[in-house]
């Protein structure tokens, strides 16, 4: 009897290290399948206003996040946070190959963006998106980013939640984000998490934490959400970091209209600073949020107005299907006074 009860413990001792073994060989293989085509991105940025700081005078700063290839011409998907003040975008892969990125549309409400690497490396392999649903709460998944500068950590847990929010206001699109508790840090922001198959279920976002750092809740926006969006064709990015205003604040503003989007800052070398558009410089607090006053009012662009953030949206998805040569007039206010600017699709 004792023999049999020995030799059950140790094939079940063999049979667990087995398993244990083969998941471990699983792991290790698919970080070695995917792991050249996920990037890290060193972001020079328009620093956001000082709460403590009255006059706001144009600064930048430096961030680093991360990336996932999903293209064989060099399209990249990362959060919408690492990117959506960027002057200049660094990407850098895993071969140690350097170029440079520019943004090509960004939502910030789902914290989701793409860019284009200017090249890429002859063997990089476009990363696959799985497909909608394809997942459920308690299998494992893998993160990989660049946590506080460390490249190409990999970092392995479970798909812990699901978390819908709110549908996006003139859409149909319902955000969804999938909760981890595999070790989410600074740097892994807009890196990619991996199903067991090597397919993105989703692209990391933030973390619930009292320090920041790894020990709270880790989210990714959902490979659901990320398929949504690009349907979609979204607007190529224009360059403003808005504020739209609710018609208190506009008549606060001596804005007659009671309403408008007020520009807070404008990103240089892209459509709204070739078109001459100007940010704030008077740094306020609105409630617990920093304001920048004394920059431009849009108002509306070729007679479709900026009432609110539906309509807000509905004229970014309609920048997507301008065609080239058509003139659309911006009309906005500076100073109190009404101005319009036209653009040539280009």
């Amino acid at each position: 009897m004792r023999c049999r009860l020995l030799a059950l413990t140790i094939f079940i001792s063999i049979s667990l290290f087995s398993l244990s073994s083969s998941a471990d060989n699983s792991v290790q293989k698919l970080f070695k399948e995917v792991d050249n085509s996920v990037v890290e991105l060193h972001v020079e940025s328009i620093a956001q206003p000082n709460p403590n700081q009255v006059r706001y005078e144009a600064s930048t700063e430096n961030s680093l996040g991360s990336g996932a290839v999903i293209s064989e011409n060099g399209r990249i998907l990362t959060a919408a946070h690492v990117v959506d003040r960027a002057t200049s975008i660094e990407v850098i892969f895993a071969d140690g190959t350097i170029t440079t990125g520019h943004l090509v549309w960004i939502n910030s409400m789902l914290d989701l963006a793409m860019i284009q690497a200017a090249k890429l490396p002859d063997n990089i392999k476009a990363l696959p998106l799985a497909k909608s649903g394809s997942y459920e709460v308690g299998e494992q998944v893998m993160a990989i980013g660049a946590p506080y500068g460390v490249s190409h950590s990999l970092s392995v847990g479970y798909l812990s939640g699901i978390r819908d929010q709110d549908v996006i206001p003139g859409t149909d699109i319902v955000p969804r984000f999938i909760q981890t508790d595999a070790a989410i840090n600074q740097g892994n922001s807009g890196g990619p998490l991996f199903n067991r198959s090597g397919e993105i279920i989703g692209i990391v976002s933030h973390i619930l934490s009292a320090t920041g750092d790894s020990n709270g809740l880790g989210f990714a926006i959902s490979v659901d959400s990320i398929h949504d969006i690009i349907a979609s064709k979204p607007a190529v990015f224009a360059g403003f970091i808005p504020h739209i205003l609710t018609e208190m604040e506009a008549y606060a503003l001596n804005n007659p209209y009671g309403y408008g989007m007020l520009i807070q800052q404008v990103i240089p070398g892209t459509l709204a600073a070739k078109l001459g558009f100007r940010g704030g410089n008077l740094n306020i607090m609105l409630g617990e949020k920093p304001l920048l006053l004394g920059g431009d009012i849009l108002l509306e662009i070729s007679g479709r107005r900026l009432t609110d953030l539906e309509s807000m949206i509905k004229l970014q998805q309609r920048f997507s299907r301008y065609d080239k040569g058509e003139k659309l007039v911006f009309t906005f206010l500076r100073n109190g006074k009404e101005k319009q600017v036209q653009w040539i699709v280009d």
